[in-house]
């Protein structure tokens, strides 16, 4: 029989169990032993008398039991969280852990100062910072929110809108001194481009008019990074559209100069996400808040 103390604990471990598939890691998370995980889930089969979990030594697979009781855990878990918010003492104190995902180069330049006056204010709060350009899991890896720009999202997910960033086609002096500038997005069929393949790829979008044109762009060059997107047009070697709070200091000290200003790039919308059916946390509402009151003002 399970202490009662220790029910929520083992709610919150089987429910990881099931989304991440692997004692170890709910374990990592939980900052508890491994043995400590199996020893609750343990309990809690025997104390409901079903098994929950299949277990190999290669994988966890949950039975239809523990799907059924996945569900039911979820709500309870729901509930409990939502009564500690009610009674939680009115002092704005954020307590807990928040696991966070940012992509490199917009969440070094603008995501870091922002967490380091979140931090700074909220003492009592753990904050796990990951920076990776590909898109994660939230569920599954344990992220309670993610910051992206510009794709297109996982449909399952909240969208919290943070701000939008304008995009502007640049290339350097020298190489429209060689190649010359188009005159129209088809134009650039004929021109190197500098594509990201982490996000627009080789299509890119221009509105006019009212009107969307969108071109197959191509070039010799492409990078996941666009801090090294921004390096190889200032180099000179093609076109590359980027985000304005990337290039603003290369636009006005003439080391790019931009291209089709009688044409708008969609902008890029920034958005914080989450895992989708759930009560976001007071300490994720809170953040989310931060980024957006932040954003708004440091934000070209």
């Amino acid at each position: 029989m399970l202490e009662p103390v220790d029910r929520i604990s083992v709610l919150r471990a089987f429910t990881r169990l099931v989304e991440r598939g692997s004692f170890t890691a709910v374990a990592d998370e939980l900052r508890v032993k491994q043995s400590t995980v199996s020893k609750w889930l343990r309990g809690l089969e025997d104390e409901l008398g079903v098994q929950l979990v299949d277990r190999t030594t290669r994988a966890v697979h949950i039975t239809d039991a523990g799907r059924r009781f996945y569900d039911k855990a979820l709500t309870v878990l729901a509930a409990y969280d939502d009564a500690l918010e009610v009674l939680a003492p009115s002092d704005d104190v954020l307590r807990g852990r928040l696991r966070v995902s940012v992509p490199e180069v917009f969440g070094r330049l603008y995501v870091v100062p922002q967490v380091t006056r979140f931090v700074r204010r909220h003492k009592e709060l753990e904050l796990d910072l990951t920076f990776a350009d590909q898109y994660v899991s939230l569920v599954e890896q344990g992220f309670d929110v993610a910051i992206r720009v510009g794709r297109a999202v996982d449909s399952t997910l909240q969208a919290h809108p943070l701000a939008s960033t304008e995009r502007v086609l640049v290339a350097s002096p020298g190489y429209l001194k060689q190649h010359g500038a188009p005159s129209s997005p088809k134009a650039l069929r004929e021109h190197a481009c500098l594509t990201h393949s982490g996000a627009l790829g080789d299509a890119w979008s221009f509105l006019r008019g009212g009107r969307t044109q969108r071109v197959s762009v191509r070039g010799r060059v492409s990078t996941n990074n666009s801090e090294a997107a921004l390096a190889l047009a200032r180099s000179g070697l093609g076109l590359c559209l980027l985000a304005t709070w990337l290039v603003d200091a290369d636009l006005r000290s003439g080391r790019l100069v931009p291209v089709l200003e009688a044409y708008e790039a969609p902008p890029a919308p920034i958005r914080a996400l989450t895992p989708p059916g759930r009560r976001v946390p007071t300490r994720v509402r809170a953040f989310i808040e931060h980024l957006r009151e932040g954003f708004a003002a440091a934000l070209p």
